[in-house]
């Protein structure tokens, strides 16, 4: 019987002892921002002319060190603004809501193409849950961004 208290007490000893003793730091997360053509970022406004030129541009990511990541994936929402009437002959506004997957870091062919023929004044694109990773490393979310069309 002393003996498998002792076995116990050992172990109840090297638990202490290693659930007290020195911890690791945790690696901080970077806080990384979403750039539209590598060059802007946040809350943008610019014309239709400007953004069927840049959005053929692939999107970067970079944490506050302006270290570069690679984007592996994003999300967009596109809102597309029209007037319309109603049954009387008023003006209203209709917003279309669109939403696409990409598992790259530019957008496909299928969506330049709608964009070229509807992209207009009004029109609201959003740039959600990017996914960005730097060299062997792992996986990060990125700052969402919005581009307004003027």
């Amino acid at each position: 019987m002393r003996v498998i208290i002792s076995i116990f007490s050992a172990v109840l000893a090297i638990i202490a002892l290693t659930a007290f003793g020195p911890q690791s730091k945790p690696t901080a997360v970077p806080k990384l921002q979403t750039l539209f053509a590598c060059k802007q970022g946040g809350k943008l406004q610019m014309s239709a002319q400007q953004f069927l030129e840049v959005m053929k541009q692939p999107i970067c990511a970079k944490d506050s060190l302006g270290a570069q990541y690679k984007v592996t994936r994003f999300e967009i929402q596109y809102a597309e603004t029209g007037l319309y009437q109603d049954s009387t002959g008023l003006p209203i506004i209709h917003t279309d809501y669109q939403f696409a997957n990409f598992a790259a870091d530019t957008i496909h062919q299928i969506w330049i193409d709608k964009f070229s023929e509807h992209a207009y004044k009004g029109d609201t694109i959003r740039i959600l849950n990017v996914r960005a990773k730097k060299e062997g490393g792992l996986v990060y979310r990125s700052s969402d961004l919005e581009i307004v069309l003027r």
